[in-house]
């Protein structure tokens, strides 16, 4: 078997497009590369030219090859151009070969089974919330392409549900594979997490949270229930008893003087009202937008904050809540779509639209360092189920689902 990976959205240029996407192909293709004595076959990854130094660090004796495209895939005509023209021309000279596209799409005349990851679908549940062109490309192409594939891999039971009811693609032909989380995403040593909470500014009442700043991660509703917890709304504050009117840290200082909202993520689209509402709220001096943030320094993030806030109106999986779990950080999350699969008991699960009871969930979590710690080893047990090893190892079955029989009892031969 040749596999041919798709890899067109593992991106080259920092931003909102190394978001969970890029992040999922790079882990992916790595994993695969790793374990290459488990492949049915030669693996050829087929990416943007941009993004090739992305994938430098692979063995160098996996049998892979890095094949860029003529041209840019980080601009969607050139990427569509790219997907569905030069694509399926490149394939007609692969003899054996498998495509998989790894978001959401593949080459509508692909000469080869293929098969597709689903992320999430968004652009069809949460149309508003996309780029007029990204949505009818997607909603479009994806529907045809899953119903063309071999087989379907959602990233969650919920997402498999949706590719089923939305996109009428048979049960049987839809396989669930969670994503894994990278080693680097783990407890950190107190001194130097200390010592970059120094550095950065950040307080022992730090609430963190990443991702694209975009409609669906709700960011609003998150600042609406800062503004709550840090006495900034002090007309419509949740109800305390005397004891928390003295303050919510155990020294007794203020939460308005000690709370910090930390917004990291690049900007993607339609992101006006969230700078906008801090602005209307007056909390331009406590919420801080840290922007993009490298790979290498994230777990130090998600290792310095009290806890991790994530209230997404949708999401395929969840990646980010992942990767707080896995470095021990208490979380709270969206109880919708696929975040309960993620996080399970671990964290705290609530409605994505009432600020009220995000703002007494965090200065729950904020206030009792007992409950900070439990929250903290309940996370890492859980992140602990998932790993990039099951994640390729799963997939690499799917192929075999995929490859024709007749050509599988050849291959065994």
């Amino acid at each position: 078997m040749h596999l041919i990976l798709g890899a067109y959205l593992l991106s080259g240029t920092p931003g909102y497009r190394q978001a969970g996407i890029h992040q999922y192909s790079r882990a992916l293709i790595e994993h695969l590369a790793a374990d290459a004595s488990r492949l049915p076959g030669s693996l050829t990854v087929l990416v943007s030219p941009t993004a090739r130094e992305q994938l430098a660090g692979l063995p160098q004796d996996a049998p892979v090859r890095v094949w860029p495209a003529s041209r840019s895939t980080e601009t969607p005509w050139q990427r569509i151009w790219v997907e569905q023209v030069e694509t399926p021309a490149r394939l007609r000279h692969m003899d054996r070969a498998l495509y998989h596209g790894l978001a959401f799409v593949a080459p509508l005349r692909a000469p080869c089974p293929t098969v597709i990851t689903v992320h999430d679908l968004s652009f069809i549940t949460r149309p508003a919330t996309h780029k007029p062109l990204n949505r009818i490309y997607l909603s479009l192409f994806t529907r045809w392409s899953c119903q063309r594939a071999a087989r379907v891999i959602a990233v969650s039971e919920w997402t498999r549900r949706d590719v089923i009811s939305r996109l009428g693609v048979q049960p049987a032909r839809v396989d669930v594979i969670p994503h894994g989380v990278h080693r680097r995403f783990r407890p950190l040593p107190a001194d130097e997490v200390a010592a970059f909470k120094r550095d950065k500014g950040i307080s022992d009442q730090a609430i963190f949270f990443l991702g694209s700043l975009e409609p669906r991660k709700n960011l609003v509703t998150l600042i609406e229930a800062f503004a709550l917890v840090s006495g900034q709304m002090t007309d419509h504050r949740p109800q305390r008893t005397d004891r928390e009117e003295r303050g919510l840290t155990a020294d007794g200082e203020s939460a308005a003087t000690e709370t910090q909202l930390i917004i990291g993520g690049a900007p993607g689209w339609k992101y006006e009202p969230i700078f906008a509402r801090v602005k209307a709220l007056g909390l331009e001096g406590r919420v801080r937008f840290v922007g993009q943030i490298a790979q290498d320094v994230l777990p130090l993030w998600y290792n310095a904050c009290a806890v991790f806030a994530y209230p997404s109106l949708y999401e395929g999986f969840g990646m980010p809540a992942l990767e707080a779990m896995a470095c021990g950080a208490p979380v709270i999350v969206s109880n919708v779509t696929s975040l309960p699969e993620v996080v399970g008991a671990a964290g705290i699960q609530l409605d994505p639209l009432d600020a009220r009871a995000w703002a007494e969930a965090l200065a729950g979590v904020l206030r009792e360092p007992a409950r900070q710690q439990h929250m903290r080893a309940a996370s890492l047990r859980r992140a602990a189920q998932f790993t990039w090893q099951a994640t390729a190892q799963r997939t690499i079955e799917t192929y075999m689902q995929a490859w024709p029989a007749g050509a599988q009892q050849s291959h065994r031969r």
